[in-house]
């Protein structure tokens, strides 16, 4: 599990659902910035299994990607 905190709210993810949402936020890159940086930071959380504490930009980015 990754645990995520979306402005003050707790969020834990299965790693599995963390890499599929990482690469449907690259995917969607190259039309936001704030995607690209929340597949960089869905990458590194991958890479570092701490939690992760996101911005306003990226934790409503990651809201829509998960709501899809």
């Amino acid at each position: 599990m990754i645990q995520f905190d979306l402005n003050g709210r707790k969020l834990a993810l299965d790693e599995t659902v963390v890499q599929k949402l990482q690469a449907e936020a690259l995917a969607k890159a190259g039309s936001s910035t704030t995607l690209n940086d929340l597949a960089v930071i869905l990458s590194r959380a991958l890479s570092q299994r701490k939690p992760i504490t996101l911005r306003r930009a990226e934790s409503r980015a990651l809201e829509q990607l998960l709501a899809q």
